[in-house]
């Protein structure tokens, strides 16, 4: 590709707002709209919706008197990937009887850690789950979340 080309190619990209900050928000509206039509169909469900877990319990957790189960790291993962790979996570602990695992989202943008929140409460997932929490600062601090899953 000569410079005119790539020149040209440059102009119309930054012309088109192809910017990260504008994929950013982009993506932050589209959660916002799926979190609007998870609540409208909250009238559907049969258990109650994720509650954060006690300050109490969490402590617990990070002394080690209660034991995580399990862990998965969704770093340097997209959210399409992500997701996928927490549905799969979520049921095979289900499926041994884990009572709290770790999934580390990372602090970075935020995006898997905002879209986790709005997968907890999806259908196929919320009745799995009894409650969350961000991890201590020694698990992952903001970066990740505990989650209690329901025994089956």
């Amino acid at each position: 590709m000569s410079d005119e080309d790539d020149k040209k190619a440059w102009k119309e990209f930054i012309e088109n707002g192809a910017s990260y900050k504008g994929e950013q928000d982009d993506a932050k509206e589209k959660i916002m709209k799926e979190r609007s039509v998870l609540n409208e169909k909250k009238y559907l469900r049969n258990f109650p919706l994720p509650a954060p877990l006690t300050k109490k319990l969490v402590k617990k957790l990070t002394t080690r008197k209660l034991n995580l189960a399990a862990s998965l790291d969704l770093h340097g993962t997209d959210r399409v990937s992500a997701r996928e790979k927490f549905i799969i996570f979520i049921k095979s602990c289900c499926d041994k009887n884990y009572k709290y695992v770790l999934v580390i989202t990372g602090k970075g943008k935020g995006l898997i850690k905002q879209a986790l929140l709005l997968w907890i409460e999806e259908e196929q997932i919320f009745p799995l789950i009894v409650g969350y929490s961000h991890a201590h600062r020694l698990q992952g601090g903001e970066g990740a979340f505990i989650l209690h899953l329901r025994k089956k």
